[in-house]
């Protein structure tokens, strides 16, 4: 006997999953393709009102302005604290004492370096200070809070080649990148 007229019988039933792609789209390389001159919050919402949903914005490269390469001219132990060194830096306009927690450093090493009056993104300004009774001037830095890594243990230590003075935005340029989900439609 037949089916009733409307009925599902003998026919599949077809499941709407949905599969998508994430995709990571740099802002420069768009403007390549397009002509976008606004801000990438501002594509994130046009995109997003357009059905594309975007998952994240990130940047790359060195996060923190004012960061300068500078050369560990002298190391050594800090007089008060087993975990502490002292560390005459110089970044070609002088030296300058910096106490520094990391431990693997040396003296001739070329690292970056936060003057007095750097702020981090998360609001740090870097003063002078003293630290368990010796002036420092500034503070040397990791990967990690240069936002160029997720972690670090240490000190970014550069190539020895590296010049003094150089703004690492410019050893590290960074761009926006935008990660979009592309669905299957």
């Amino acid at each position: 006997s037949g089916s009733a007229p409307g009925s599902d019988r003998g026919q599949e039933k077809i499941s709407s999953t949905t599969s998508s792609i994430l995709m990571k789209v740099p802002l420069d390389w768009l403007r390549e393709w397009c002509h976008w001159s606004g801000s990438a919050t501002e594509l994130a919402d046009q995109l997003t009102q357009s059905g594309t949903e975007v998952v994240s914005i990130s940047a790359t490269g060195c996060q923190v302005k004012g960061i300068v390469t500078a050369k560990i001219v002298e190391k050594k132990p800090h007089p008060n604290a087993d975990r502490l060194t002292v560390c005459s830096v110089d970044d070609g306009t002088g030296a300058r004492q910096v106490v520094c927690g990391a431990k693997n450093h040396n003296a001739g090493d070329i690292v970056p370096f936060a003057k007095p009056g750097t702020v981090f993104p998360d609001g740090m300004t870097i003063k002078v200070a003293k630290l368990r009774g010796e002036s420092s001037e500034g503070m040397l830095c990791s990967a990690k809070e240069l936002g160029l890594a997720e972690d670090a243990e240490g000190l970014l230590l550069l190539p020895p080649t590296t010049p003094l003075g150089v703004s690492m935005e410019s050893l590290y340029p960074g761009e926006t990148v935008m990660e979009v989900e592309i669905t299957s439609n």
